[in-house]
C-alpha cells in the first residue's frame, strides 16, 4: 500500500500534461481504474481503457492539468486540479455532459480525486467533477497562469524540483 511522494505524484502529473505515456502508465497496476467525471465515459479499465480514452480526446481537444493541493497519506492521494481542454476541433456532441465544443473553444473542468494505491502502484482513481466552466476562445496559457497563482505553495516549489521541468 505504500504511498507516492509528492515529488513522485507531480512528476506523474507532469508525465500526463507532457504526453509521456511510458512514464505515466508505469506508475499504474495491471488493474488500474480510473473513474471520469463525464456520464459519457464512465469507468476505464485496465492501462489500455485509459489509453483509449485519452487517444479519443487528445484527437479533439489540448489538455493542461494545473495541480493546485495534493496531499499524500497512507496509500492515498488526493489531489484538486483545474484542468484546461482547449478543443481543436469542434464536437457534434455534448462534452463533460455540458456542453458542444467549438474549435478553439476552451472549457475549465476542477476536479478533485482519490488515487488508491496498491503495492506501490495506483490502482484506482476516482475522480469527481465539481465546477465545469466554459471559458469561450480565451488565452489558455493566461488562464494556467492564474490558476498556478493559487495554487498550493508546497505543491508549487515541489513542482519546480521535478524532474520532467
Amino acid at each position: 500500500m505504500a504511498s507516492l511522494s509528492l515529488r513522485q505524484f507531480l512528476e506523474y502529473i507532469q508525465a500526463f500534461n507532457a504526453k509521456d505515456y511510458q512514464k505515466q502508465h508505469s506508475l499504474y497496476h495491471s488493474d488500474v481504474r480510473l473513474v471520469i467525471p463525464d456520464p459519457e465515459v464512465g469507468t476505464l479499465v485496465g492501462s489500455a481503457g485509459i489509453m483509449n480514452h485519452y487517444a479519443i480526446l487528445q484527437a479533439t481537444a489540448e489538455e493542461d492539468v494545473v495541480p493546485m493541493l495534493v496531499m499524500i497519506d497512507q496509500g492515498h492521494s488526493f489531489f484538486v486540479m483545474e484542468t484546461y481542454f482547449r478543443y481543436v476541433q469542434a464536437t457534434d456532441h455534448a462534452v463533460h455532459g455540458y456542453y458542444k465544443a467549438q474549435a478553439g473553444g476552451v472549457i475549465k473542468v476542477t476536479v478533485w480525486a482519490l488515487y488508491d494505491m496498491d503495492s506501490g502502484k495506483i490502482k484506482h482513481i476516482t475522480c469527481n467533477g465539481f465546477n465545469h466552466e466554459f471559458l469561450g476562445k480565451v488565452d489558455v496559457d493566461q488562464r494556467i497562469h492564474e490558476s498556478w497563482s493559487r495554487a498550493d505553495s508546497t505543491v508549487k516549489r515541489c513542482w519546480g524540483s521535478a524532474s520532467l521541468l
